[in-house]
């Protein structure tokens, strides 16, 4: 029981903004020594702030949303980063909330937020090895970037049709389009762009069909562009993230977020992303933060009670870090399913797992967990498609699981029934390079560039030079004019980078 007159000091300092964030330690009050100076423990203060709390409708919040809150208020705190609106916009939402100024919780703002900060100009982009993009597979949204052709599909390796003077350096493949990095930094883009995936305005087919730059601003160079169903995200060299498009769920539209790229609100600079269907996973430091859709548990942070409910569109939508581990030092995408490989040779993973594709099941993982069929095995790169994986170890061997009714898992057989753990692809060289999974198929390729593919040929994705129904164990790609450098698949296309040919001799 707190007496009245220093329950009395208490309505005074709580008036005054006794739960103010303290810009040295966010997770005290700044008033709080002061509190506890009228001579009450700090036990009997948390009880009359519990109490307040309470009555003014601050605790309407679950704590996963608190949660949320306050790790961004603490990043912003103790790093003093101040980038952008959507942090500060985090810290003035607690405050509102917390001095019950507002008892119906906060007021829909729109997302993302515009930036206040000036951001210096980024930083070129450092020189990789440029390639020759090709394409094969279909055509019918302009995906393949071909411009106007008679024939809607490839079988082999095309050449895609550029902007004069643009050099490759690298290439991303969505749901039906494509994006192209080039040695500049700079973003072109072709195929469907009816939900703005193209991040310019919808300009008819011809427009779709032609590979075009992307407007990304006078101040911005792009490092690496990523691409989900039917939106694009581009890092920049500052480590910014930007994205355009639209995001979906088992309800439809999920969030609109237009024809132009709109900055993603970071606590601080990213270093890689990586696009599932409609979500995003950034590598910010050793942490991974996601947003987007979560309705198959694919952002790890958000329980299945909420992530169903369209009023946790917010929560979804601001890019919160993974909380159960850190040291990431990589992340990849599958359609509805997220996995981050740690330092410690550990991998964390969640979303759809119904033919374990995560290496555990068969049920869908809603917060991120440690899969234990994944973890300690050596594995350096993990690629996923819809209900499968393809991963590669330290010495350059390659396993699948999950689904491998199409052939994807390479077993050499169709099988309805799914592997549960990572099994080792046989009839590969060992020196296994890089791999790279598309919905139904698989990829890898030797550290001389020579590919192999298997899997689902219905959209003549595994560049085999012929028309197949599946394929259950790994065959040479052919028709591709030089060593493979990457391969990046899509939803019924695949883009591949491989070193130019050798310039034509001027000797006589």
């Amino acid at each position: 029981m707190i007496p009245e007159g220093k329950k009395r000091k208490l309505e005074e300092l709580w008036a005054r903004g006794l739960w103010s964030v303290d810009p040295h330690c966010p997770r005290l009050s700044a008033l709080m020594k002061e509190a506890v100076g009228v001579g009450l423990s700090p036990a009997q203060v948390k009880e009359f702030i519990y109490r307040k709390r309470k009555a003014t409708g601050v605790t309407h919040w679950e704590q996963e949303e608190v949660d949320m809150r306050m790790l961004i208020a603490l990043t912003l705190g103790e790093l003093r980063v101040k980038r952008g609106t959507s942090l500060q916009d985090e810290v003035e939402t607690i405050m509102t909330a917390l001095t019950g100024l507002q008892k119906t919780g906060p007021q829909p703002r729109a997302w993302p937020s515009e930036p206040r900060a000036d951001f210096s100009e980024s930083p070129p982009l450092t020189p990789r090895p440029a390639g020759l993009a090709m394409a094969f597979g279909q055509d019918d949204c302009g995906q393949l970037g071909l411009g106007i052709a008679e024939e809607e599909e490839r079988v082999l390796p095309t050449p895609v049709v550029l902007p004069p003077g643009k050099t490759i350096v690298d290439v991303a493949a969505g749901g039906l389009h494509s994006a192209f990095l080039t040695a500049e930094g700079e973003v072109l883009l072709c195929g469907l762009n009816d939900e703005g995936e193209l991040a310019r305005p919808n300009a008819g087919e011809e427009d779709c069909r032609t590979v075009a730059s992307v407007s990304l601003g006078p101040a911005m160079v792009a490092a690496q562009v990523s691409c989900g169903d039917s939106f694009t995200a581009v890092l920049d060299t500052s480590g910014r993230v930007f994205w355009a498009g639209q995001l979906r769920d088992a309800g439809g539209v999920f969030h609109d977020i237009g024809p132009r790229l709109l900055e993603v609100p970071l606590w601080a600079p990213a270093t890689k992303i990586a696009a599932g269907a409609h979500h995003l996973a950034v590598l910010v430091g050793n942490s991974i933060a996601t947003c987007g859709s979560a309705d198959r548990g694919q952002l790890g942070r958000v329980r299945e009670r909420r992530a169903l409910k369209r009023s946790s569109r917010e929560l979804s939508l601001t890019p919160s870090p993974w909380t159960t581990a850190s040291q990431f030092v990589d992340v990849c995408c599958g359609t509805y399913s997220t996995i981050g490989l740690t330092a410690a040779d550990d991998i964390w993973g969640c979303g759809n797992n119904y033919l374990y594709q995560l290496g555990e099941g068969p049920r869908t993982i809603w917060m991120t967990r440690k899969l234990s069929a994944l973890s300690q095995k050596n594995l350096v790169q993990v690629a996923l498609g819809d209900d499968h994986a393809v991963a590669l170890s330290s010495s350059g061997a390659v396993f699948c699981w999950g689904d491998g009714y199409s052939g994807q898992a390479g077993t050499g057989v169709i099988s309805r029934q799914p592997i549960d753990s990572p099994r080792p692809v046989p009839g590969l060289p060992n020196n296994i390079r890089q791999v790279a999974a598309g919905p139904r198929q698989s990829f890898c390729w030797t550290s001389q560039g020579r590919g192999y593919a298997w899997g689902s040929g219905v959209s003549n994705q595994l560049c085999l030079g012929e028309e197949v129904q599946e394929v259950a164990a790994p065959v040479p790609m052919v028709g591709l004019p030089g060593p493979l450098q990457t391969i990046s698949v899509g939803g019924q296309h695949t883009l591949v980078l491989v070193d130019p040919p050798p310039a034509p001799s001027t000797s006589k």
